[in-house]
């Protein structure tokens, strides 16, 4: 099961519902982890018009302190004034899958009138950097790899749509 925080997540959180966190097993993000973040993340922009993300160990200091609290909610900018993208999923959830399961919000964008979303986060053009984490948490979905990417800066400002997602 893949899951990326979407409005009904987050409707789910607004009414007081929480989503248990467990226990964690952490690991270092290794170079191949830090390509496949990059390569997923740049191949999207490419066919946007935004230029490749530089990898940052800043944001992915910040996304892993997140990460490690296996909460599955935004920060709402307690890390710093950052963009943050969160994905959970079950079984083989790759890097690869948590980066689709944002920019397979491609379809429901409307360039007429433009809603900030896990897409428009990942294909922002203002944003030059990146960092990401992802921990075990047993008790999201009975037992998930959880996923947070921070980004700086922070895109999805309204009134800039226009000049930084191209459809």
């Amino acid at each position: 099961m893949i899951i990326p925080v979407t409005a009904m997540l987050v409707s789910l959180l607004s009414l007081g519902h929480q989503i248990a966190a467990g226990p964690l097993s952490m690991r270092d993000t290794s170079n191949s982890d830090i390509q496949q973040y990059l390569s997923s993340h740049n191949s999207v922009r490419a066919q946007h018009g935004a230029a490749p993300l530089k990898y940052s160990q800043t944001l992915a200091r910040a996304a892993e302190s997140w990460a490690n609290r296996c909460q599955f909610k935004h920060s709402g900018g307690t890390l710093g004034p950052f963009g943050e993208n969160l994905a959970a999923g079950t079984g083989s959830f790759t890097i690869a899958d948590a980066v689709k399961s944002w920019t397979d919000e491609v379809s429901q964008y409307n360039p007429h009138n433009p809603q900030p979303s896990h897409f428009t986060q990942v294909v922002w053009k203002s944003t030059t950097e990146v960092g990401c984490a992802k921990a075990f948490c047993q008790n999201i979905l009975g037992g998930a790899t959880f996923y947070v990417c921070e980004y700086s800066p922070a895109g999805n400002v309204i009134g800039q749509f226009g000049q930084n997602v191209q459809a």
